[in-house]
């Protein structure tokens, strides 16, 4: 009920942060936990060490999306690498994938410009044009860790960051393996009409503009090196996931602000976005709903009903974030909404299991997320190349397909090796 009452509230354009606070106080009082314990678990939600880490590595991620964009950081990379390639398809759909590894609301939108123009001369509809930009920009917020989704996942999940990446990146190569087949080759070969040379002058200066993403991973990896060295001398640090991403994010803020050289006001932009509280917000709902809803221990009950009443629960891990997906049209909304459900279902005390449901219900729930109407880069890139969002749906549907049928292969495939 109280899954269903969130769903639908954030359909009818309540924020998600909202409609999960009411959702967490209905749960409250639903479960006879009451008013005041729910007033002391939101107090403890919000002002815990994972919460506020959370929302720090948040706000670092926005503000580094801005500065690129507002800098110009992220047209030179862009164009840095539209020296080094000839064939149209490759350009067009190396754009969007591009502009993804940074989370930017509406990025679609900053690449159907580059995109329009490496197909201009192709004779390519409006609605393929869509899906292509779509697609690509789209292919790896299953484990990049810049991504708000991503980072809520693997604080909810608790897991190291090194291990979560390792399990969802195979999905990336699904999806570039469903976008190829689906939307790139049926388009036919292309050449750019941008001059393509593959140089070490241009790679150069292509690596140098794109330093601010691989700053972040490098830093991620030497932190795991570092905590593995220092175990054979019989030291044990434990960095959390969500901790290890930070000292990254700050190293690759001050490569921006330094290289570009931003001024202050334009700091300050970034850091008094509207949309930046908005999102936070949004991560301490969820966190509240996280909390009430262990607490409750509702959660168990509704797995036991559903042992008792022989409903799979694999089910379950499927459904629930598809569904999340497809009403809020953002990563973070069905991870945030369905997670702290489902979690609970895994049942398992073997961390390889436990990160293949992960995969599982993330998937499902990123496909989800992909076929929501309410999804603002579908929307804009839609509206870019007045194309039709139903004849839309015509290209994006088979590869949507491919995934979910070529994740539940595997994850099949994946549990008989294990087993």
């Amino acid at each position: 009920m109280v899954f269903s009452l969130i769903l639908i509230l954030n359909r009818l354009r309540v924020h998600l942060s909202f409609s999960l606070f009411i959702g967490s106080l209905l749960l409250a009082l639903l479960t006879k936990l009451g008013l005041e314990a729910f007033i002391k678990g939101a107090l403890v939600a919000v002002s815990s060490f994972q919460t506020l880490s959370l929302v720090a590595i948040i706000g670092l991620l926005l503000i580094m999306s801005h500065l690129m964009e507002g800098s110009g950081h992220m047209k030179r990379l862009v164009e840095s690498f539209t020296r080094l390639s000839k064939d149209a398809r490759i350009v067009g759909s190396f754009m969007p994938a591009l502009i993804g590894l940074l989370p930017m609301p509406g990025g679609a939108l900053f690449s159907a410009p580059m995109v329009e123009t490496s197909l201009h001369e192709r004779s390519v509809s409006g609605e393929q044009k869509t899906i292509l930009n779509y697609w690509f920009r789209h292919i790896w917020e299953y484990w990049w860790p810049l991504y708000p989704g991503v980072v809520l996942a693997i604080a909810l999940l608790g897991v190291d960051t090194w291990r979560y990446i390792i399990f969802m990146a195979p999905l990336t190569l699904l999806s570039i393996m469903a976008g190829l087949i689906f939307i790139l080759l049926p388009l036919g070969k292309a050449e750019s009409p941008r001059e393509g040379n593959l140089t070490w002058s241009e790679i150069k200066g292509f690596l140098w503009e794109i330093m601010p993403i691989l700053v972040v991973i490098l830093v991620i990896l030497l932190l795991f090196g570092l905590t593995r060295f220092l175990h054979f001398f019989g030291i044990n640090i434990k960095i959390s996931g969500v901790t290890s991403i930070f000292p990254g994010l700050l190293s690759a803020i001050l490569w921006v602000y330094l290289v570009n050289h931003i001024p202050l006001r334009q700091f300050r932009a970034a850091l008094l976005d509207k949309g930046l509280l908005s999102l936070l917000l949004l991560v301490f709902s969820i966190m509240i709903f996280k909390t009430i809803l262990t607490e409750s221990q509702v959660v168990f009950q509704v797995r036991d009903e559903l042992m008792a009443y022989k409903i799979p629960v694999l089910l379950v891990i499927m459904i629930m974030p598809f569904l999340s997906g497809f009403i809020t049209g953002v990563a973070i909304g069905f991870v945030g909404a369905s997670f702290p459900l489902i979690i609970p279902l895994f049942h398992t005390s073997q961390p390889f299991d436990y990160m293949v449901l992960a995969a599982l219900a993330y998937a499902f729930g990123y496909m989800g997320m992909m076929l929501s109407p309410v999804h603002l880069c579908l929307l804009v890139s839609k509206d870019y190349y007045k194309a039709s969002l139903t004849k839309s749906y015509h290209y994006l549907l088979p590869p949507v397909i491919m995934v979910l049928i070529g994740v539940v292969f595997l994850f099949f495939c994946i549990k008989a090796v294990s087993h």
